[in-house]
């Protein structure tokens, strides 16, 4: 190839100007490969909340809410009342500067603002200790029988009619007399004339539960044995539809069960299924692929498609959560997190998806107090330095305030950020590098 440059002669202002763009181009390469490599290993992140639309695409702190589970009409909030919000920042962070705007009239100065770190659903409130999952056959050492029906214990009269019904008598757990505590107790079953709730049967090839006078069928083998074991079930002949119809609702698995369908990965609670985002999202909220379980078309078509799971939503109910620390489980349901108070009730539930907690660290808080910004008119902020909570698993900031007088906010900024630092590098690098092995080693 003819080659003609190394003959060009350039006159001498031409030259200069030449290497004056030639260094400005490079000064410009220069500053971008810093400015990219700054965002990069000392990233920055600023999420908001606007009151004036508070269903703008723009809000990207959620969850606001008064102690009854309200969002603040308008952003007001009356004097001692609660008022908290969540922030999920995708990245690692060291601080985080709270802001808030205000209307004319009010004023936030010296409002505390306290933050503490968990998944959003273990930050739920404590509920009640849970008892034997719905379903669960039971014995005592006393030789008296049980079943939990509706949540509630019901005994059997005598061993008779457990016979009379078909019961296996290898069905039944052992279990203490104080582990009984935890269901209410219900009616004693003195007839073997109706089954109770939740009785569960095996009938031409496959399983179903009754509820309220109707058998409801397993969409699959799996799906019954991903909540309960094939002793539990009494072997019963086609003629028991005259007695107990079938419904067209199917039952499928294990609450929080984690599933596979195509190229996706969806979370199954309360017969909905609800679609991982992407696999960040999937390892920030606790769970393994190991316990992913492929579905067949038929099982799938038995929930009903929700909208993305992302790492703004809370777990759903039935996810369990353990505290290695302590050796703990806490199950969430209905907005609360509910201790399992011993192992043998843990059994009935047979959930495999523990996801990792740290209750002690989801205790820990941080405050901060707001003061007014220089030269801001109805603007107030303060900083929280949430490197302490580093160590805290969780992807999850909650925010609580209570104003000791009323006031109304337009806006809430939080700017979560990473001061330049070695070992904040080094944590960056560190980061960029299990990212890279979760997208390309599932």
């Amino acid at each position: 190839m003819l080659d003609l440059t190394k003959k060009i002669q350039l006159d001498p202002p031409s030259q200069k100007r030449y290497l004056r763009l030639r260094l400005l181009l490079h000064v410009f390469f220069f500053l971008a490969l810093v400015f990219v490599a700054n965002s990069v290993l000392f990233p920055s992140q600023s999420l908001d909340l606007f009151f004036d639309n508070i269903n703008s695409t723009k809000n990207t702190i959620v969850n606001p809410r008064l102690p009854d589970g309200k969002i603040p009409p308008k952003g007001s909030i009356e004097a001692n009342n609660d008022f908290t919000f969540n922030a999920n920042p995708t990245g690692n962070f060291s601080s985080v500067n709270v802001t808030f705007k205000t209307d004319a009239d009010s004023n936030a100065e010296n409002i505390l603002v306290s933050t503490r770190k968990s998944y959003q659903a273990f930050l739920y409130p404590l509920g009640q200790p849970l008892g034997f999952k719905t379903g669960s056959l039971l014995t005592t050492p006393d030789g008296n029988y049980y079943i939990v029906s509706n949540g509630l214990l019901r005994k059997f009269a005598n061993t008779n009619i457990i016979l009379d019904f078909g019961y296996p008598k290898n069905s039944f757990i052992p279990v203490l007399q104080d582990d009984l505590a935890n269901n209410a107790n219900g009616p004693e079953i003195s007839s073997s004339n109706t089954y109770p709730d939740d009785t569960l049967f095996f009938i031409n090839e496959r399983f179903y539960q009754l509820k309220s006078g109707r058998l409801l069928a397993f969409v699959s083998d799996r799906a019954f044995l991903s909540q309960y074991d094939t002793a539990q079930a009494i072997p019963k002949q086609q003629s028991i539809f005259e007695i107990y119809p079938s419904s067209e609702e199917v039952l499928g698995f294990v609450d929080a069960t984690l599933a596979s369908a195509g190229n996706s990965v969806f979370i199954l609670s309360k017969g909905e299924s609800f679609p991982i985002a992407d696999s960040n999202t999937f390892l920030e909220m606790g769970f393994s692929w190991d316990n992913v379980v492929a579905l067949e078309s038929d099982e799938f078509g038995s929930y009903e498609q929700q909208k993305q799971f992302d790492r703004n939503q809370k777990h759903p109910d039935g996810t369990l959560f353990h505290d290695e620390a302590t050796g703990e489980y806490f199950m969430i349901e209905n907005e609360k997190r509910h201790p399992i108070p011993s192992g043998v009730i843990l059994k009935t539930y047979k959930t495999k998806n523990a996801i990792p907690v740290d209750q002690k660290g989801s205790e820990r808080t941080l405050h901060c107090s707001l003061a007014k910004k220089f030269l801001r008119s109805n603007s107030f902020d303060c900083q929280l330095p949430i490197s302490e909570l580093a160590g805290v698993i969780g992807n999850d900031y909650q925010f609580e305030t209570a104003p000791n007088s009323q006031i109304k906010i337009k806006q809430i900024n939080l700017i979560f950020s990473t001061p330049l630092s070695w070992s904040n590098m080094k944590s960056s690098l560190s980061k960029i590098k299990e990212n890279l092995k979760n997208n390309y080693t599932k």
